[in-house]
């Protein structure tokens, strides 16, 4: 697989967990016991709740530069922040929409808006295996301009009939016009439909779940799912850990969905497509809320590298 590889885990609803997956699956990714990818970690959000997160977790409080600050430079190299050996941050701050200011007052037209961040992306991919974006659940011109230099969207979907309906909303009448007006630049890819928020216990989101797949077919639907878990919740208040064993059933679901990500992407770059992909989960199974044997094998060893 080739490098410096954008993802960007979205949804237009608030409060689905995107900030905590988005944060865990960049820092199963970059354990060098686990995957050794070298992740970068942006955080764009107005609420900056990733930049807490990483603060909680490293403890860490200064930052050189925002994302915001950053941009408005032209140049984000001098943003960035090592945290572990193979896991660095751009932090985020309340100010990004100034940055929406920037983009509409430092752009001659459309298209100059839509690829704002291209260069400053283009300048530091090379020395990252991923690049994870953390935005907000809004289609303003700074998330447009992101989705434009991403490879692969994760549309993170809360498991009611709403939210299904809100997921074909944002694919149809967001991004597919994005792919029209720029059909010979416009690169990325759905790679597919992350169920959230899923309590197995609950017949309808059950039901729910099975109307997902059956709209958007298996093939574009995760087999993983991010069921609700106390423990996913308390660490976004308390920052990561990988202290107990309810650390390590968290960390191997993460580890599955990041093993099944580097599949579909490799379908993708190979077919460019998923068809007729499948996936049979290796680390923990999100259905039983059981850790797998090669889930068991992650060590206890807190969180620094």
């Amino acid at each position: 697989m080739k490098k410096g590889r954008v993802v960007v885990l979205t949804n237009l609803k608030g409060g689905v967990g995107k900030t905590t997956d988005t944060d865990l699956l960049a820092i199963v990714a970059s354990k060098s016991a686990l995957f050794n990818q070298k992740v970068l970690l942006i955080d764009v959000d107005l609420q900056a709740n990733t930049t807490n997160n990483i603060k909680r977790t490293f403890n860490v409080n200064q930052f050189p530069q925002s994302f915001v600050k950053a941009a408005q430079t032209g140049t984000l190299k001098n943003a960035i922040m090592p945290l572990t050996e193979n896991l660095d941050i751009i932090a985020g701050s309340i100010a990004e929409h100034e940055l929406v200011d920037s983009i509409i007052d430092n752009s001659k037209n459309k298209r100059e808006r839509y690829f704002y961040f291209k260069k400053m992306v283009d300048e530091i991919r090379p020395k990252y295996d991923y690049i994870f974006f953390d935005v907000a659940p809004s289609t303003d011109s700074v998330v447009d301009a992101i989705i434009m230099v991403t490879d692969y969207i994760i549309a993170v979907q809360e498991v009611k009939r709403m939210a299904m309906e809100g997921t074909s909303n944002f694919i149809s009448n967001y991004l597919q016009p994005m792919l029209n007006n720029f059909p010979n630049e416009a690169k990325f890819q759905v790679a597919g439909i992350l169920p959230a928020l899923l309590s197995s216990r609950k017949k309808t989101q059950l039901l729910n779940y099975k109307k997902t797949v059956t709209r958007y077919g298996e093939d574009n639907v995760f087999h993983t799912i991010v069921k609700n878990h106390d423990r996913l919740e308390a660490f976004g208040e308390n920052g990561f850990s990988l202290n107990d064993y309810n650390d390590r059933k968290m960390f191997a679901l993460f580890a599955d969905l990041f093993t099944e990500l580097e599949l579909r992407i490799e379908s993708f770059e190979k077919t460019g497509d998923v068809k007729d992909f499948r996936y049979e989960s290796h680390y923990f199974d999100s259905m039983t809320n059981t850790t797998l044997p090669a889930g068991k094998e992650i060590q206890l060893d807190g969180i620094a590298e």
